[in-house]
């Protein structure tokens, strides 16, 4: 597999996709991600599937356990969050429902941990990741938790969907050499 440098890369085509954040870079550069960003999505997938496993044996995704996690997070014996917005979102939308909310969140994270790991449909596991990093800031706000984690964590996810980072040593490099860009470039 040839590595094209962005200084290399033919910058006279008049071939354009808007739709990308990274559009004005020339295509072959800004598609095919890099060793650096791969290494970043394998880490960021092993360490969302380690806490899923550990959530897991834990049975926080049970509804009873993502009530106590709510609560514990609130709690001023527990976390001692202080966004009370977010609490409330939390304890009017997700409480009452909380064991759907448990089964999609099982379901929802393993499968983007998987998707980083191997690098498939990357673009859309990274945004996942990055919401669901985002959702563990907010929570976290204000207490006892040091939230700069999920800064780290937030922006790692980003910058692996902006770089297209499962080109590189992922399963996305197969699916966009069978089937060029997904719709919107969203997925891989």
């Amino acid at each position: 597999m040839k590595r094209t440098l962005l200084s290399e890369t033919d910058t006279s085509s008049s071939e354009t996709d808007t739709s990308s954040p990274l559009a004005s870079l020339p295509r072959g550069a800004a598609r095919q991600g890099s060793f650096g960003l791969a290494a970043l999505r394998v880490t960021l997938g092993i360490l969302v599937l380690a806490t899923w496993a550990d959530n897991l044996s834990k049975d926080l995704y049970t509804a009873d356990g993502l009530t106590g996690l709510i609560n514990w997070l609130f709690s001023p014996d527990g976390n001692s969050s202080s966004l009370s917005a977010y609490q409330s979102l939390l304890e009017s939308v997700v409480v009452p429902n909380a064991g759907l909310f448990g089964v999609l969140q099982l379901i929802i994270e393993f499968a983007f941990g998987v998707g980083l790991l191997l690098g498939l449909c990357t673009r859309l596991c990274s945004l996942l990741a990055a919401g669901f990093f985002v959702s563990l800031f907010l929570g976290y706000y204000g207490g006892h938790e040091w939230i700069w984690t999920y800064v780290l964590l937030t922006v790692s996810a980003i910058a692996v969907y902006l770089g297209y980072g499962g080109r590189t040593l992922g399963l996305d490099h197969y699916l966009a050499k069978a089937r060029g860009d997904s719709p919107g470039s969203l997925i891989w």
